[in-house]
């Protein structure tokens, strides 16, 4: 156990502790006016060792998560795999409360990892593109997004149905659905895309209907590389007729949420022991 971790938890209780006390003593007292400058003082020193103290606590959060990942095969989406991850760390068992929500935190902290290492390689093309003169293509540039962006799933696929499930709850369900809309727009921003009519929202939910369809598809999917997943992709797309065209755009979504609603299904069934035939 690291004794600066001991030492910051012990400390954040006393200091709290602490503020109570000198609250309750001093709730009757009539301060002098450099009493108040004092105390003015002291409340600026307070307010930034609060914001030290969220920054501090914030950082070790993301040290736990980040250490957490290893243990997702042996645990799964848990507090089991969290509790693995602070014990790298050397944090004492009081660290395991600091995730209240348990495996829905680690899912998303990994689905946001995710979606920022994908923006860095995205950018990276970008750059490229430009420095060699090159106009992207868009069709293109959004498939290979998003087969880029499934494949970081590969080192989990075994579990990755209870990270959906997870996701899928009511309690998670905004911050999923928030979480895919903004990889949708990530995609959408680098390809090019600057819209800021109802356009906007016409392809960023199409392309959310391509990419959960796929996903769904793709944890089923047992063919080698997962090559029947990115052909159910180009398939989806294709649907889409020209993926920078919003024509028909409200249509084709639906078309594309029903594929999703299909998976769903399938993979229940799957789940539940029944057959089913693939697509």
């Amino acid at each position: 156990m690291k004794l600066s971790h001991v030492n910051f938890f012990m400390a954040r209780t006393f200091s709290m502790a602490a503020r109570k006390l000198s609250n309750e003593k001093g709730s009757d007292h009539t301060h002098s006016p450099e009493e108040h400058r004092d105390q003015f003082s002291s409340s600026a020193e307070e307010e930034n060792s609060k914001g030290d103290e969220a920054q501090y606590e914030f950082d070790i959060r993301q040290r736990i998560l980040s250490a957490s990942l290893p243990y997702l095969q042996e645990f799964g989406w848990t507090q089991k795999a969290l509790e693995a991850g602070a014990k790298d760390e050397g944090l004492p068992p009081i660290a395991h409360g600091m995730f209240p929500r348990g495996g829905a935190e680690l899912v998303h902290y990994f689905y946001n990892k995710c979606n920022q290492e994908l923006v860095e390689i995205m950018s990276a093309d970008v750059e490229e593109a430009k420095a060699k003169g090159e106009t992207l293509q868009i069709t293109s540039f959004i498939r290979d997004a998003v087969e880029i962006r499934l494949r970081m799933i590969f080192p989990y696929m075994d579990i990755w149905p209870q990270a959906m499930a997870i996701q899928a709850l009511p309690q998670n369900a905004v911050e999923a659905w928030s979480n895919t809309l903004n990889l949708m727009d990530e995609i959408w921003y680098y390809a090019g895309d600057r819209s800021t009519d109802f356009n906007w929202y016409t392809k960023r939910i199409s392309l959310y209907g391509v990419y959960k369809a796929t996903e769904i598809y793709m944890v089923q999917d047992k063919s080698a590389d997962k090559a029947d997943t990115w052909a159910f992709l180009d398939r989806r797309l294709k649907d889409l007729k020209t993926i920078g065209s919003t024509r028909k755009a409200c249509q084709q979504s639906t078309d594309v949420l029903k594929e999703a609603v299909k998976g769903f299904s399938i993979m229940g069934r799957n789940i539940l022991g029944f057959n089913s035939r693939g697509r």
